[in-house]
């Protein structure tokens, strides 16, 4: 078991929290932030209101702590563009966690990262790399390529390396 200093991260490792109900906290986490148009608003309780669960007494806490890491992370970016790139790069997170390539202690951490300015959220030339692309093209949708990309050729260098450097990017070690 690894020693995390975040306490849901903790918890969840214990299996103190049911995976569904962790599920729906990681669903939120990615899905709140789409309801604004920037980060300066967000709010904790947006986070709590929106679950759909009870949270049970005990993880009450580390689960405000997640969603108070996900609001500092939210405040740096206060103009429309960069707050949907974060948005975009916490959809990936979670189905990074789902797949589990992502750790919740490795994502609190990133969230942490980014709220305190030590982080920013990766750059991509996407054309440069990838040719003509749809309008929005965005970090989730170049994961999807990858994916793509090494279904179709389990071997290919250039997809498997992009990929690792995406999952370091996102926070996965």
């Amino acid at each position: 078991m690894i020693i995390t200093a975040f306490k849901l991260a903790s918890l969840y490792e214990q299996k103190q929290i049911p995976t569904n109900d962790m599920e729906e906290i990681v669903r939120i986490l990615a899905q709140a932030p789409l309801l604004y148009d920037d980060g300066q608003t967000i709010q904790v309780q947006d986070f709590v209101n929106s679950l759909e669960i009870t949270l049970q007494p005990s993880a009450r806490p580390a689960v405000i702590e997640l969603f108070e890491l996900a609001v500092q992370a939210c405040r740096q970016y206060a103009d429309n563009s960069t707050y949907e790139q974060f948005q975009d790069a916490l959809g990936l997170q979670a189905e990074l966690w789902q797949e589990e390539v992502l750790t919740l202690a490795m994502w609190m951490n990133w969230l942490k990262q980014i709220a305190e300015g030590h982080r920013t959220l990766p750059e991509y030339h996407f054309e440069a790399m990838l040719g003509a692309l749809p309008d929005g093209f965005m970090i989730h949708d170049f994961y999807d390529e990858l994916r793509y990309q090494l279904e179709q050729n389990p071997s290919n260098d250039w997809a498997m390396q992009e990929r690792d450097r995406l999952y370091a990017a996102m926070g996965a070690k």
